[in-house]
């Protein structure tokens, strides 16, 4: 696969982490800032559809009301604990 350069700034502790990592691993710095970016990547974007897929289902109107979930939260380390509230 083709790669594209990329210049980046770091501060020179992250720098010396990177190096430290590097080194460990056997591998050089730019494949452990791509793996980073790669993991960061992963990360907001199944952030961004969960909050999408909140924002759907809150306008379809599938939602917990806060005294429902306000009244489960309570309850949490209870002997009675409740189960989580249904969305309507």
């Amino acid at each position: 696969m083709k790669t594209q350069p990329l210049s980046i700034r770091l501060e020179p502790e992250l720098s010396d982490q990177v190096t430290a990592i590097a080194t460990a691993l056997d591998r050089p710095k730019s494949w452990i800032i791509e793996q980073a970016v790669r993991d960061y990547v992963a990360v907001q974007q199944w952030q961004l559809a969960a909050i999408d897929e909140g924002i759907a289902d809150a306008d379809t109107g599938q939602v917990a009301s806060h005294e429902e979930v306000m009244e489960w939260v309570r309850s949490w380390g209870k002997p009675d604990e409740l189960p989580p509230p249904k969305c309507d």
